[in-house]
């Protein structure tokens, strides 16, 4: 169980007067404390000293995953008096980390002063039993005494430009994916089980053990891997940051801490070596590219459909021109329109990664494509609002509706005269998207559900049948020489 990113700052600013820079750096502790319950074989809480010094109130609690826990219960906002645990007093107090005495039972076995610009802000509590640890759980054991003593005098955690313990592009590594120990010059002390089987699959079949890991690394770029400046300096331990180690077949992510212990002769924090995370992601990368293949092969067929559309499109006019019937010419160029409306969408989705589309954008083409196939006339045409991003089938129906409505105001509403005027209208309200298209025209008497041309009965079915909307008929003005027309499509918005 981890605290929240919301519960801190909530528990800080009600019960403690902890500063903003203070509970900050709290939160950034929390980002990393899975992997020290993880070292510590330990559960550990963060505790507040309470605004009017009564006590301590627990701001968070974390279970590790390498042993068993110790508080099944959530401890989160619970509040210990001064004196309930003395532990935690000392700890407070004097700045320095309390362990329990060997033998001796204690509910908690180590209380850690976190310290900050100098000012102890609060105490991390240790939880867990005495147990015979191997060299693997020893040498844990033995970092997490190091990064209890950087918490202690301020050294940890520390904010980095390229640090992607927890998060980044998938594959953070925890401890337990692999974990390795380079002493002061970079020579891998130890290495778990995991991360050395994670080097196998990289293609270093040596003990990678007494080695050192820039080396290592030097010779999967021999491979012909480029290493950048983060590597390096990843693989020397000179920085906290995170990077990613790749061989001819497998690919690994490698999340350096230098850790430093107490303070050299010169006054300066000493170092104590580097803890290196590793974790295999190869089979994260794999799926990363396979999902970008995916990707790539859905636009080259939006890039074909519309191609083959905009063919169609234009063997329909080839054909109009052979006819000499008027209204034939008139059907073919309308269905020519529509289809290369459908291609409009299309192109985007081919231009455009996921299956979504900007929709404004398509309204920008499929207007004057309406407008130029249906009038010879004068047509001033306006849109203002905002539809947004759409998701492609809706996007493609939409456009057609679109298209329809706006060939079929400038059909009627140059009735008679030699320009029109026509005004595009869209806004997203709660859970819905309304369009209206309107124009100053004679006004036409053709409420829903009467007869009408091709054009109406496309609307009308698309907006019920495939957008599951309403579409309402009205008059822009019913006392003016030209009422004008207006047709509101309503239309519901799926997540």
């Amino acid at each position: 169980m981890n605290v929240t990113s919301t519960e801190l700052p909530g528990i800080a600013a009600e019960r403690t007067d902890l500063s903003s820079g203070e509970v900050e750096h709290l939160q950034l502790l929390l980002s990393d404390w899975t992997m020290i319950a993880d070292l510590a074989f330990a559960d550990l809480i963060l505790w507040l000293p309470t605004f009017n010094e009564a006590g301590f109130v627990a701001a968070g609690q974390i279970r590790p995953s390498t042993a068993r826990t110790h508080i099944p219960k959530d401890v989160t906002g619970n509040f210990v008096p001064r004196g309930r645990h003395i532990e935690l007093d000392r700890a407070f107090l004097t700045g320095e980390i309390w362990t329990g005495e060997p033998g001796q039972q204690h509910e908690i076995t180590q209380a850690i002063p976190i310290s900050f610009l100098g000012r102890t802000i609060a105490v991390l509590g240790r939880y867990s039993s005495p147990a015979e640890f191997g060299r693997m759980e020893a040498i844990y054991d033995r970092i997490a005494q190091i990064i209890f003593e950087m918490l202690s005098i301020g050294a940890f955690p520390r904010v980095t430009h390229n640090d992607q313990g927890t998060g980044g592009r998938g594959g953070a590594p925890r401890v337990g994916d692999g974990l390795l120990l380079l002493d002061k010059d970079g020579t891998i002390e130890f290495a778990s089980p995991n991360a050395i089987s994670a080097f196998r699959r990289l293609g270093v079949a040596i003990d990678v053990e007494g080695q050192v890991l820039a080396d290592l690394v030097a010779q999967l770029n021999r491979h012909g891997v480029p290493i950048n400046d983060t590597l390096s300096l990843v693989a020397r331990g000179r920085i906290q940051a995170t990077a990613e180690i790749a061989g001819e077949q497998s690919s690994a992510t490698l999340r350096s801490i230098p850790l430093v212990s107490g303070e050299n002769t010169s006054g300066n924090l000493a170092g104590a070596g580097t803890l290196v995370l590793m974790r295999d992601v190869t089979d994260l990368r794999r799926r990363e590219q396979a999902l970008l293949g995916k990707d790539a092969a859905i636009r080259e067929i939006h890039h074909r459909v519309k191609n083959n559309l905009q063919t169609v499109a234009s063997l329909l006019r080839l054909q109009s021109r052979r006819l000499t019937d008027v209204s034939a010419q008139i059907e073919l160029a309308e269905a020519g329109r529509r289809i290369s409306t459908i291609a409009i969408v299309h192109d985007m989705l081919a231009h455009n990664p996921g299956d979504s589309v900007d929709f404004d954008e398509v309204v920008g083409r499929v207007i004057p494509l309406s407008v130029e196939t249906a009038s010879l006339h004068a047509v001033n045409t306006t849109f203002t609002g905002e539809f947004g991003v759409l998701h492609s089938d809706t996007a493609t129906t939409l456009a057609l509706v679109l298209a329809e409505l706006v060939a079929n105001a400038v059909e009627h509403a140059t009735a008679g005269r030699d320009h029109v005027n026509i005004a595009i209208e869209a806004q997203r309200l709660d859970g819905e998207i309304e369009v209206s298209v309107s124009d100053d025209g004679p006004g036409v008497n053709l409420p829903l559900g009467s007869a009408g041309g091709l054009g109406l009965a496309i609307v009308t079915t698309l907006v019920a049948e495939e957008l599951g909307g309403s579409i309402e008929f009205t008059h822009v003005d019913e006392t003016a020489e030209f009422r004008g027309t207006k047709v509101t499509v309503r239309l519901p918005l799926h997540s």
